[in-house]
């Protein structure tokens, strides 16, 4: 019972501490075995914007304000990020409104070209060019929202 305990209250101090207690409990004969099965299980994995706290600590112990300098170079960053992104999205909602008033005029235009056909007494080309300009409207709406769905589909993709 009390070897267990000597065994828990390393695990929250640091990872270290537990294996030197744990090779403390382990017989002579079996330390070396041990020792091998260890340094197999234990394991640190730590992924971030800034390095571990770790080794933020051992810049700082060589380098005294190297922590202030790295945290402030990860917030840099960041906000670089964020005024990239943002002009980005401003960038393609402009190009997504200058299509959307482009598409308007032509779609006006076809269907004032088709009104003039038709007062002309040409009804086939009337035809010919209201349809037509119904089609190609449907049909950058349709391939709008493809593009949509598939720009969200990659942006999942990524993330995972």
């Amino acid at each position: 019972m009390k070897k267990t305990e000597e065994v828990a209250k390393p695990l929250e101090n640091s990872t270290q501490d537990a294996i030197d207690t744990l090779l403390n409990v382990v017989p002579e004969d079996k330390k070396d075995v041990a020792t091998r099965a260890l340094s197999i299980i234990c394991q640190e994995y730590y992924e971030g914007p800034v390095p571990h706290p770790k080794i933020i600590r051992e810049y700082e112990a060589v380098l005294p304000g190297s922590a202030d300098r790295i945290l402030k170079m990860a917030e840099k960053q960041q906000e670089h990020r964020i005024v990239l992104e943002t002009k980005n999205i401003d960038n393609h909602l402009k190009i997504n409104r200058r299509g959307q008033i482009f598409g308007f005029v032509v779609f006006i235009l076809g269907i004032i070209l088709s009104l003039i056909f038709a007062l002309l007494d040409m009804k086939t080309f009337a035809g010919i060019f209201a349809t037509g300009t119904v089609v190609v409207i449907i049909a950058l709406f349709i391939n709008g929202k493809i593009q949509i769905k598939k720009d969200l589909h990659e942006k999942s993709v990524k993330k995972q």
